[in-house]
């Protein structure tokens, strides 16, 4: 593994972003833990980013993905140093470790993950009517969604949060719900072992195609929601 900082991991997630047509606003970065690092981004289409800050629009109604990179510090100093390296670190030499193997990285450990959560904006929930049928039809598409959507990612998930109104049903026409919160969610795993620069931006650019793809889906799925 090539020597790597979290700031040129978090460079290169952006610029596979923007390779996919995305813009991002709302950078932030901080801890979780005290070994863990992340870095958060809030991204739209290119295009429609424009035209929200060039002024023409106040507020952008538009799909839009949260990117959250989560790197585990500890995984990525080790990483950088090295077994070679680690053994400094420890009071028996790696020349002098019962039965002679070498030490090794367990390949199960990861050097971080790529959170991506993909959302309409609030007001195409608030201007929704309950409706059963439509409330089925809209839980329908957006699993679609997610299995054309997901191949790339290693987890993937459709959340549906219900807000209920004074008449009517999301399943039941007796009751009134509809839906208040709605998102796809993926995650993309970054193994500590084999992973450098090639490999990060490899997984990036999949992170990025699941994003742009995904708000390309959720707009598909509310411009067809009509019936």
């Amino acid at each position: 593994m090539a020597e790597l900082t979290r700031h040129q991991i978090g460079g290169l997630l952006l610029s596979a972003l923007r390779d996919r047509g995305l813009g991002v606003r709302d950078l932030f970065e901080g801890r979780q833990e005290p070994l863990s690092w992340f870095f958060r981004v809030l991204a739209y289409d290119q295009s429609e980013l424009d035209i929200l800050e060039s002024g023409a629009l106040d507020t952008l109604h538009a799909p839009s993905a949260m990117v959250e990179l989560s790197i585990d510090e500890m995984a990525l100093g080790l990483g950088n140093i090295g077994t070679e390296g680690l053994t400094t670190y420890l009071l028996q030499p790696k020349s002098e470790v019962p039965g002679g193997d070498p030490l090794e990285f367990d390949p199960e450990v990861m050097l971080g993950c790529v959170h991506i959560d993909v959302a309409p904006p609030a007001l195409w929930l608030d201007e929704r009517e309950s409706n059963p049928s439509r409330n089925d039809a809209l839980a329908s598409r957006l699993s679609r969604v997610a299995q054309d959507v997901g191949a790339v990612s290693d987890t993937v998930e459709v959340h549906i949060e219900g807000a209920l109104d004074p008449e009517g049903g999301w399943n039941d026409p007796r009751e009134n719900v509809r839906p208040a919160g709605v998102a796809v969610h993926f995650t993309l795993d970054i193994p500590l072992i084999g992973t450098g620069k090639r490999e990060l931006a490899d997984v990036f650019a999949r992170a990025a195609e699941a994003a742009a793809d995904a708000v390309e889906g959720m707009r598909s799925v509310f411009r067809g929601d009509g019936e």
